[in-house]
């Protein structure tokens, strides 16, 4: 979802493609599996709240650089400047948070 909302965002005139944005979404939950993982491990078992919120960053700069990177090589949007505000749009919109703040 939030690839779609990213790709249609940038691409305010041209084609959408739903089979990209399909591609991309899926390449983005593969992604997201190890850096959850290396959240897992960097926070620890028994984290407090104040411990996975302030640790929280590291995720969404990494599900971030994922969006960057998908937006680059697998949505294939040209503009520099498109693909810096798909990666912003991502790690600010990490899942992670939500689960994080979901789980108190």
């Amino acid at each position: 979802m939030v690839l779609a909302a990213a790709q249609l965002t940038i691409r305010l005139i041209m084609a959408f493609s739903v089979r990209l944005t399909v591609i991309a979404a899926i390449v983005l939950s593969i992604v997201a599996l190890p850096i959850a993982a290396i959240y897992d491990f960097v926070v620890g078992p028994q984290a407090s709240l104040s411990t996975r919120l302030a640790t929280a960053p590291l995720a969404m700069l990494l599900m971030g650089l994922a969006g960057f990177a998908i937006a680059r090589w697998v949505l294939k949007i040209r503009r520099l400047r498109g693909q810096v505000i798909a990666g912003l749009m991502v790690g600010l919109l990490d899942p992670h948070l939500f689960t994080i703040l979901s789980g108190t």
